[in-house]
């Protein structure tokens, strides 16, 4: 039990924690401190003086910091006394001396503590007759943020956050005295993932956000709790709108995922949203050309073509391909219209079927979070398999550097890049990519060998010795050893690995690998794959798989069959479905229609452009006219996730409601849901679901693993479905050999091809937010510099890159992150998809030519 400490503030008794600060116990009476520099996410530091109060001490009451003294039994604090208000009056006009008149002009006009505290406890009057201190204005510390260094009231947060959170220390003080000014480092500018935060905690207009900045009032907007759909994290986010458009994007506190962080991505990369090119309506094939039609045209048009090339080439020739970046209601709807109404399993989406996950997502967010409650970590040592959080999940980065710098935890890092995690001290195992599951063979290895009685795991590895390892994966045994001695005295270690190494044989081998290694320290159920997208775990979830169905039932589950039958009124096909992969593939032969939503294959590989022409019927739903889109027979214009009510499942299993923030009256664009729900009418199929909220309750229905979970029952800060309730949806896991995949051939001269995400890859969406256009990945290929020396290539030099499927041109950066031997090219560059290279294998061989 926590013991309590009693004291007495403006004569009134409270029992607090012991440890509470003082200005934190008097606000559980309700008792306002002033407060400039204190954070409560933050470290004190008692910089401001705004905060000072009269305390009991061994020499009676003297002036000391509320926000950095804690209490004390039988404690007296004053907060109204005369002296007490003296001294705030003052700090306040020395605060005031050189802070400038500009209010109406600031965006933090009429949300600003300094404009509140200078009403409330304020002289009123500035005894200043000589002229204001200028300093810099519109100051660029990074491409989204505005520095104004006269508005500064030095209280150190954004220094303070960027070292204690992001272990960046970007931002410094310079100069003394009134002269004082917060500024970058040595002219670098801040650069950090999620430095957009220290917008949200500055207690004035000194920081400012370039992306929306002079577009909104306080006092005008609207605001809508929501979540982020930029990554599988879900952090949560508010949405102020105003006129029907999205005017800026600020972190909501979810002490249960991201606290109240976002990244910078989820922060400033909306300008999409409002971009005038968005789909407004229908679009039919006509004459070769696509022109706008209604919506009754376009949807009998899909209807009756579907419905002809069923009956002349069977249900299995149609296929639909949903998203991870889209919510909950439409997913399901797509696949229940493909598999009640057109009959076929052959539904999935990207990273899905083709992909060997996990159903049960990261055990709880929170447990990784848990350094910022206490000294110790819920997970003492972290194994990281093929996974840049800083990359794709950078909130998960923050919340790591915290589990390490705070909570003492230790990261083990296999991925063959030097991602930013490695800067800490554990063991790297900087693995040649495509041999993971060699290094975690040897890796379960190095744990048998301390046995005196060798167990069934030790049987498995016996091909990973020493001398393999070190030659295929180009890893010395003492690190991994380094590695194995931690796992082994863990406590409770925690497992996780990304969709990058998870594709195909090779990723099925890497699962292997993993559940022997999870299963042989005890912690099974700390195993966890992590998807990329949004909604990764939502649409898995929804059954959006061509072999599971909603829930994580499998194709011939009797019981999840027949609910479903009577629920949906029919029977189940109960083939297993193509793959996204195969179905993209087999476009044009096997399969003779498609019926996209949210999805742009003919972006990644030029083969699957080609394809998508030779189709019969191409159906696209999406909100831009893509790549894809322009392609198709039918475009149905949908809406975005901030003009729709929607709920995401995050990578911890946490559902999260996206309600609808903005719409747009010029527009007939609608809901994924709805136009689903509006095409199943079509096939004389009376769904009747009249909102978001309705379909949500049928999935409620559908899937046994949300029973309970319906809009309402999920507030604003989500549900998490339990795998302790529900461990039917788990695999089995069992030791098995995990087999290494043979790698590509290599001729004389060739590089490891890698590829991989980035948080801002410059993809359609995200170059539609001007501000952010400099911030993206160029078409480069990323090579170490002792291969580029080797080759004779110097930094921004157009090579071409080729391997037996493709060629792709691109500049040349050097990055010694990047392995000798390897090189890596981002997904999603614009104008250089790297599936060219790949065609579908998780690596393969390439070389550069001049």
């Amino acid at each position: 039990m926590t013991d309590l400490v009693t004291l007495t503030i403006d004569d009134r008794q409270v029992s607090v924690p012991k440890g509470t600060l003082v200005v934190d116990a008097a606000a559980k009476l309700d008792i306002e401190i002033p407060v400039f520099c204190s954070h409560p996410k933050l470290d004190p530091v008692a910089c401001c003086r705004m905060c000072l109060v009269e305390i009991s001490g061994p020499r009676g009451m003297m002036l000391m910091t509320a926000c950095s003294v804690p209490v004390a039994q039988d404690m007296v604090v004053k907060t109204d006394t005369q002296q007490v208000k003296e001294v705030q009056e003052a700090n306040l006009a020395f605060i005031l001396l050189n802070h400038p008149l500009d209010c109406p002009i600031c965006d933090k006009g009429g949300e600003c503590p300094l404009q509140d505290q200078t009403m409330q406890f304020g002289p009123g009057l500035s005894q200043l007759v000589e002229p204001k201190r200028l300093k810099n204005k519109n100051y660029l510390i990074s491409d989204t943020i505005v520095l104004d260094q006269e508005r500064c009231v030095v209280c150190w947060r954004c220094i303070r956050y960027l070292e204690e959170w992001e272990d960046k220390p970007q931002l410094a003080l310079f100069e003394r005295g009134g002269r004082t000014i917060i500024d970058i480092q040595d002219g670098q500018p801040v650069d950090s993932k999620t430095s957009g935060n220290i917008i949200d905690i500055c207690p004035v207009g000194a920081l400012t956000n370039r992306v929306a900045r002079f577009s909104y009032r306080p006092w005008e907007i609207e605001r809508t709790p929501s979540i982020c759909t930029q990554c599988s994290m879900g952090c949560n986010l508010r949405i102020d709108t105003r006129t029907h458009k999205l005017r800026r994007v600020i972190g909501r506190e979810n002490m249960e995922v991201n606290d109240q962080w976002i990244c910078d991505k989820g922060r400033f990369a909306n300008g999409w949203v409002n971009d005038a090119g968005r789909l407004t309506m229908p679009l039919v094939r006509k004459d070769g050309k696509l022109q706008p039609a209604s919506w009754g045209e376009a949807l009998g048009m899909v209807a009756e073509r579907l419905q002809g090339i069923k009956q002349q080439h069977g249900a299995d020739a149609i296929g639909a391909i949903g998203s991870a970046k889209l919510a909950n209601e439409g997913n399901y709807l797509l696949q229940r219209f493909m598999r009640q109404l057109i009959g076929t399993n052959n539904i999935d989406h990207r990273d899905g079927g083709d992909v060997a996950a996990l159903p049960g997502g990261l055990p709880a967010l929170v447990d990784v979070m848990k350094p910022q409650y206490g000294p110790d970590p819920k997970h003492d040592v972290i194994l990281l398999v093929g996974l840049d959080p800083n990359e794709e999940l950078p909130v998960l980065d923050v919340h790591l550097k915290r589990a390490v710098r705070r909570g003492k935890a230790q990261l083990v890092i296999v991925h063959p890049r030097q991602i930013e995690l490695t800067r800490y001290n554990g063991p790297f195992l900087q693995a040649n990519p495509g041999t993971e599951v060699t290094l975690l063979n040897g890796l379960l290895r190095a744990l048998t060998e301390r046995e005196e009685t060798k167990s069934e795991a030790h049987a498995l590895v016996s091909g990973a010795s020493d001398r393999q390892v070190e030659q295929l994966c180009n890893v010395r045994m003492a690190e991994v050893r380094k590695a194995a001695d931690l796992l082994a005295a863990a406590q409770n270690p925690l497992l996780i690995y990304g969709t990058g190494v998870a594709h195909g044989k090779a990723g099925m081998a890497l699962r292997q690998a993993l559940i022997n290694l999870a299963l042989y320290l005890g912690k099974p159920e700390n195993l966890a794959y992590v998807g990329r997208e949004a909604n990764s775990q939502g649409c898995r979830d929804m059954g959006v798989l061509p072999d599971r169905l909603p829930g994580h039932a499998a194709l011939d589950d009797r019981m999840a069959s027949d609910l479903l039958g009577k629920l949906w009124n029919c029977s189940l096909p109960v083939h297993p479905g193509k793959t996204y992969k195969q179905m993209l593939d087999a476009a044009g032969s096997e399969i003779k229609a498609l019926y996209l939503m949210g999805a742009d294959p003919a972006s990644e590989r030029p083969t699957w452009a080609e394809n998508l022409d030779k189709l019969d019927f191409l159906v696209v739903q999406e909100i831009f006219l893509t790549e894809t889109a322009a392609k198709a027979d039918v475009v149905l214009p949908a809406v975005s996730w901030a003009e729709q009510d929607g709920a995401f499942t995050n990578l911890e299993r946490r559902v999260q409601r996206a309600p609808r923030a903005l719409g747009n009256p010029q527009s007939k664009a609608a809901s994924d849901w709805m136009i689903l729900d509006h095409l199943a009418t079509y096939f004389d199929a009376q769904w009747g679901h009249s909102s978001a909220q309705a379909v949500s309750a049928e999935i409620a229905q559908a899937a046994p693993i949300y029973a309970g979970l319906t809009w309402e029952a999920l507030g604003d800060q989500g549900l998490q479905w339990s795998v302790a309730d529900h461990r039917y949806v788990l695999p089995e896991m069992s030791y098995g050999r995990a087999v290494q995949p043979d790698l590509p051939s290599a001729a004389d001269g060739a590089l490891a091809l890698l590829s991989g995400s980035v948080l801002y890859d410059g993809g359609a969406l995200f170059s539609l937010t001007e501000r952010m256009r400099n911030m993206a990945f160029g078409a480069t290929v990323h090579l170490n510099p002792t291969d580029a020396a080797k080759l004779s290539v110097a930094e921004d030099e157009a090579v071409t890159v080729r391997s037996d499927y493709g060629a792709l041109t691109l500049a040349v950066k050097l990055d010694a992150t990047v392995k000798p031997g390897v090189a890596w090219i981002p997904e999603s560059l614009p104008g250089a998809p790297v599936g060219a290279l790949l065609n579908g294998s998780a690596t393969t061989s390439i070389v550069i030519e001049k």
